[in-house]
């Protein structure tokens, strides 16, 4: 067990729990508390099905996408990968992000799936999300800019840098030659750490293979509107239960302030910084539900109901399921 990896994420989390409990001082402890036990339990309880919702929706997503490629997964399996991948998600330095490649290798261990089929999908889960996420945030921007809200030119900012970030990294993965440099330099710093050979014919034909099978999904778009169709479903699900959040703590606060903060907070997270953007992105969403007229320690409530659910018990149920994952390939050897 790395003990220089254990202490430096003690450190990192200890960061980001530190930066919410000054938040929580500066704000007035007390008055967040208040705020707390008025809370509809009701409510959060129709908050945290819909989180559950959410999960379901994201499962159907990917198996829809697996179909187009005529290859079949059990839905609890998919379930549990989701549930690793956001653990994966809350444990590095990002909120959304890091655990595809871990989704892929292990779908394909357990349902004994292709690997450049199992890749291509999350990758194409990737881009739809992306791409809802755009078209999300552009309507928030214009909204910004029309009402003069500050920060709006860094934000626009942002939003160029993951778009054109998108688009190279789509060119990268297509690319001839390029894709298969890169993976080779990859699998050489694998090999300094492992007793595992190179073998470049068999890096080069997993990659045509992949890029191919990208090439497929291209040239079938009519099949990509169920899964572009739910990726929507999702994201507007998840701003939906933190709207039930904020009515559970009788905060009069319109849908259109929690879908911009919760977009702009995503764009914040996705800038590497403590493990599940933890402390940070909730700063952002703090000060950003205060120009919306939420009085502080409101937002503080709704932020950390909605840390609890997309964060606490995301991280538990995800951990739990990579127990299983884990257990169930085990068993399969």
């Amino acid at each position: 067990m790395d003990i220089k990896r254990i202490l430096k994420n003690i450190l990192l989390y200890g960061i980001g729990i530190i930066i919410i409990l000054l938040i929580m001082w500066h704000i007035g402890i007390k008055e967040i508390i208040v705020v707390f036990l008025s809370m509809n339990i009701y409510l959060f309880l129709v908050a945290l099905f819909m989180y559950l919702l959410t999960i379901f929706i994201i499962a159907m997503r990917w198996r829809s996408i697996l179909l187009i490629n005529n290859c079949s997964a059990k839905f609890i399996n998919l379930l549990l990968l989701i549930l690793m991948g956001q653990f994966i998600n809350n444990i590095t330095p990002s909120m959304k992000g890091g655990s595809e490649p871990f989704r892929a290798y292990y779908l394909s261990k357990l349902e004994n799936i292709p690997n450049h089929i199992s890749f291509s999908s999350v990758v194409i889960e990737r881009l739809l999300d992306t791409l809802v996420f755009l078209i999300l945030t552009f309507f928030v921007i214009i909204y910004f800019v029309i009402n003069g809200i500050i920060y709006v030119k860094e934000l626009i900012f942002v939003w160029v840098v993951i778009g054109g970030l998108t688009i190279l990294g789509l060119y990268v993965i297509m690319h001839k030659t390029l894709a298969f440099k890169i993976a080779l330099k990859i699998a050489k710093i694998v090999t300094k750490y492992s007793s595992k050979t190179i073998n470049e014919d068999k890096i080069k034909e997993s990659i045509r293979l992949f890029q191919n099978n990208i090439r497929f999904f291209k040239n079938n778009k009519s099949k990509i509107i169920i899964p572009f169709i739910l990726s929507f479903g999702w994201w507007i699900l998840d701003i939906i239960r933190i709207y039930i959040l904020f009515l559970a703590i009788k905060c009069n606060i319109s849908l259109l302030a929690v879908s911009s903060t919760y977009l702009v907070s995503l764009l914040i997270g996705i800038i590497p910084t403590l493990p599940g953007s933890l402390g940070t992105s909730d700063a952002v969403m703090i000060g950003m539900y205060s120009l919306f007229n939420v009085s502080y320690s409101k937002a503080a409530a709704g932020t950390i109901l909605d840390r609890i659910i997309s964060y606490g018990l995301a991280t538990i149920m995800g951990a739990l399921a990579y127990e299983i994952i884990k257990k169930k390939l085990k068993n399969k050897k």
